[in-house]
Protein backbone atom coordinates (compact mmCIF):
# COMPACT_ATOMS: atom_id res chain seq x y z
CA UNK A 1 0.00 0.00 0.00
CA UNK A 2 1.35 3.37 -1.20
CA UNK A 3 0.49 6.85 -2.68
CA UNK A 4 -0.16 6.06 -6.29
CA UNK A 5 3.05 7.63 -7.45
CA UNK A 6 4.97 5.37 -5.87
CA UNK A 7 2.73 2.29 -6.71
CA UNK A 8 3.27 3.12 -10.34
CA UNK A 9 6.87 3.83 -10.09
CA UNK A 10 7.09 -0.04 -8.41
CA UNK A 11 5.12 -1.46 -11.32
CA UNK A 12 7.19 0.19 -13.76
CA UNK A 13 10.56 -1.28 -12.05
CA UNK A 14 8.84 -4.89 -11.85
CA UNK A 15 7.70 -4.86 -15.73
CA UNK A 16 11.55 -4.54 -16.24
CA UNK A 17 11.84 -7.56 -14.41
CA UNK A 18 8.87 -9.74 -14.87
CA UNK A 19 5.56 -9.96 -17.15
CA UNK A 20 3.07 -8.51 -15.08
CA UNK A 21 -0.40 -7.26 -15.08
CA UNK A 22 -2.44 -4.56 -12.65
CA UNK A 23 -5.63 -6.47 -11.56
CA UNK A 24 -6.53 -3.24 -9.24
CA UNK A 25 -7.49 -3.96 -5.66
CA UNK A 26 -6.94 -7.50 -4.35
CA UNK A 27 -10.09 -9.17 -3.29
CA UNK A 28 -9.32 -12.46 -1.85
CA UNK A 29 -5.43 -12.97 0.59
CA UNK A 30 -5.09 -16.04 2.90
CA UNK A 31 -8.51 -16.67 3.11
CA UNK A 32 -9.56 -12.98 3.87
CA UNK A 33 -11.57 -10.99 1.93
CA UNK A 34 -10.64 -7.26 1.00
CA UNK A 35 -13.37 -5.00 0.19
CA UNK A 36 -12.01 -1.68 -1.77
CA UNK A 37 -13.95 1.73 -1.66
CA UNK A 38 -11.78 3.96 -2.80
CA UNK A 39 -13.84 7.22 -2.71
CA UNK A 40 -14.31 6.86 1.09
CA UNK A 41 -10.54 5.57 1.31
CA UNK A 42 -11.55 2.30 3.46
CA UNK A 43 -10.69 -1.35 2.86
CA UNK A 44 -12.66 -3.68 4.85
CA UNK A 45 -11.11 -6.68 5.32
CA UNK A 46 -13.42 -9.94 6.95
CA UNK A 47 -13.41 -13.69 7.13
CA UNK A 48 -17.52 -14.50 6.43
CA UNK A 49 -17.21 -17.15 4.07
CA UNK A 50 -14.15 -19.17 7.08
CA UNK A 51 -16.94 -18.27 9.63
CA UNK A 52 -19.59 -19.95 7.90
CA UNK A 53 -17.75 -22.90 6.95
CA UNK A 54 -16.37 -23.49 10.59
CA UNK A 55 -19.79 -23.14 11.96
CA UNK A 56 -21.23 -25.26 9.13
CA UNK A 57 -18.13 -27.89 9.99
CA UNK A 58 -19.57 -28.41 13.52
CA UNK A 59 -23.60 -28.02 12.95
CA UNK A 60 -23.56 -24.71 14.84
CA UNK A 61 -24.50 -22.58 12.02
CA UNK A 62 -27.84 -22.65 13.52
CA UNK A 63 -26.71 -21.82 16.90
CA UNK A 64 -28.64 -19.18 19.15
CA UNK A 65 -26.04 -16.39 19.45
CA UNK A 66 -24.64 -14.97 22.72
CA UNK A 67 -23.81 -11.59 23.17
CA UNK A 68 -20.17 -12.38 24.87
CA UNK A 69 -17.71 -14.98 23.88
CA UNK A 70 -16.93 -16.31 27.16
CA UNK A 71 -18.57 -16.64 30.24
CA UNK A 72 -17.87 -15.74 33.30
CA UNK A 73 -16.62 -18.31 35.07
CA UNK A 74 -15.10 -21.63 34.04
CA UNK A 75 -15.70 -25.09 35.03
CA UNK A 76 -12.39 -27.14 36.48
CA UNK A 77 -11.99 -30.70 35.42
CA UNK A 78 -12.89 -33.03 38.41
CA UNK A 79 -10.62 -36.36 38.06
CA UNK A 80 -13.86 -38.49 37.74
CA UNK A 81 -14.78 -36.18 34.63
CA UNK A 82 -15.69 -37.79 31.19
CA UNK A 83 -13.55 -36.79 28.93
CA UNK A 84 -14.06 -35.84 25.40
CA UNK A 85 -12.28 -36.19 21.95
CA UNK A 86 -9.14 -34.30 22.25
CA UNK A 87 -8.92 -34.47 18.21
CA UNK A 88 -12.77 -32.32 18.24
CA UNK A 89 -11.26 -29.91 20.87
CA UNK A 90 -8.09 -29.27 19.34
CA UNK A 91 -9.47 -28.68 15.82
CA UNK A 92 -12.50 -26.66 17.34
CA UNK A 93 -9.49 -24.77 19.21
CA UNK A 94 -7.15 -24.54 15.84
CA UNK A 95 -10.30 -23.21 13.79
CA UNK A 96 -10.82 -20.36 15.86
CA UNK A 97 -7.02 -19.39 16.58
CA UNK A 98 -6.95 -18.55 12.98
CA UNK A 99 -10.07 -16.28 12.62
CA UNK A 100 -8.59 -14.43 15.95
CA UNK A 101 -5.16 -13.51 14.47
CA UNK A 102 -6.47 -13.06 10.93
CA UNK A 103 -9.56 -10.92 11.87
CA UNK A 104 -11.40 -11.56 14.86
CA UNK A 105 -9.11 -10.72 18.07
CA UNK A 106 -12.34 -10.11 19.73
CA UNK A 107 -11.88 -13.47 20.56
CA UNK A 108 -8.57 -13.95 21.99
CA UNK A 109 -9.05 -13.94 25.75
CA UNK A 110 -11.81 -16.48 25.21
CA UNK A 111 -9.48 -18.95 23.40
CA UNK A 112 -6.26 -18.21 25.39
CA UNK A 113 -7.98 -19.17 28.69
CA UNK A 114 -9.84 -22.71 26.45
CA UNK A 115 -6.27 -23.59 25.49
CA UNK A 116 -5.07 -24.52 28.64
CA UNK A 117 -7.29 -27.44 28.49
CA UNK A 118 -5.43 -28.30 25.37
CA UNK A 119 -4.34 -31.70 27.22
CA UNK A 120 -7.42 -32.21 29.76
CA UNK A 121 -10.25 -31.85 28.17
CA UNK A 122 -13.85 -32.43 29.51
CA UNK A 123 -17.21 -32.32 28.49
CA UNK A 124 -17.57 -29.45 30.43
CA UNK A 125 -14.93 -27.17 28.82
CA UNK A 126 -17.18 -28.27 25.92
CA UNK A 127 -19.52 -25.87 26.65
CA UNK A 128 -17.59 -22.33 26.98
CA UNK A 129 -15.51 -23.77 23.70
CA UNK A 130 -19.29 -23.65 21.83
CA UNK A 131 -20.54 -20.53 23.55
CA UNK A 132 -17.51 -18.78 21.15
CA UNK A 133 -19.26 -20.55 18.27
CA UNK A 134 -22.68 -18.84 18.83
CA UNK A 135 -20.81 -15.73 19.34
CA UNK A 136 -19.35 -16.47 16.25
CA UNK A 137 -22.67 -17.19 14.97
CA UNK A 138 -23.93 -13.96 16.08
CA UNK A 139 -21.06 -11.71 14.59
CA UNK A 140 -19.96 -13.57 11.48
CA UNK A 141 -20.65 -10.39 9.81
CA UNK A 142 -18.87 -8.27 11.91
Amino acid sequence: MANDGLIGHIEDQMKKGFRMHDLGCVSLYLGMITECNREHNKIDIHQHSYMWTILAMIRMDESRPVATPMAMKLHKRKPDEEACDPTIYRLMIGSLMYAMTATRPDIAYAIGVLSWYNHVQSNENMIPLKRVFRYLNGTKDW
